[in-house]
């Protein structure tokens, strides 16, 4: 699965609300309300260029990330890796990613720090320009997506550093 190569897409801020709006509509229905849901990751800030794949965050209660994972999972969603209080698992459609759920505990570490980097992208315009010359750069220069986020850690964690709300 990780052979997929990475592509950036121009921004389309609308679509991608679309379509997280969607998956949380689909995602309250499977999971009830107790769950914290928030759309992240690139195609969650505007004029950002980004993979054509909606990043969704699910906060759930502590010791509960293994069983909503499971959840998914019997649902048709691919769980693709799990570690340390957080799981990932993807969505395909004609043989390519459509999005990519973190199953994280809400408020916890992950939840914090992706919710700040988000929201960093969102407000700062040089913060904006780094990221996306380091996305740039990772799009060029790897050939699948472990190759591709793993290019981009350094960047997104010295960012984050300038913030103080993680």
């Amino acid at each position: 699965m990780d052979a997929e190569r990475v592509q950036l897409v121009e921004s389309r801020p609308a679509e991608w609300a679309e379509r997280f709006e969607a998956l949380l509509e689909e995602l309250l229905g499977l999971l009830g309300a107790e769950v914290r849901i928030e759309h992240i990751g690139s195609t969650a800030v505007p004029d950002l260029p980004s993979k054509d794949v909606v990043d969704v965050l699910v906060g759930v209660a502590p010791n509960l990330v293994a069983s909503v994972s499971n959840r998914l999972r019997a649902t048709g969603f691919v769980l693709e890796g799990q570690r340390d209080e957080h799981a990932w698992l993807t969505r395909w459609k004609s043989g390519r990613r459509v999005c990519v759920l973190h199953v994280v505990e809400t408020g916890g570490r992950q939840w914090r720090r992706r919710i700040a980097f988000r929201d960093l992208l969102r407000r700062d315009a040089n913060a904006r320009a780094v990221y996306l010359q380091t996305k740039r750069a990772a799009e060029a220069e790897t050939s699948g997506w472990d190759d591709y986020t793993h290019a981009k850690t350094e960047t997104v964690h010295r960012l984050l550093r300038t913030t103080s709300s993680y």
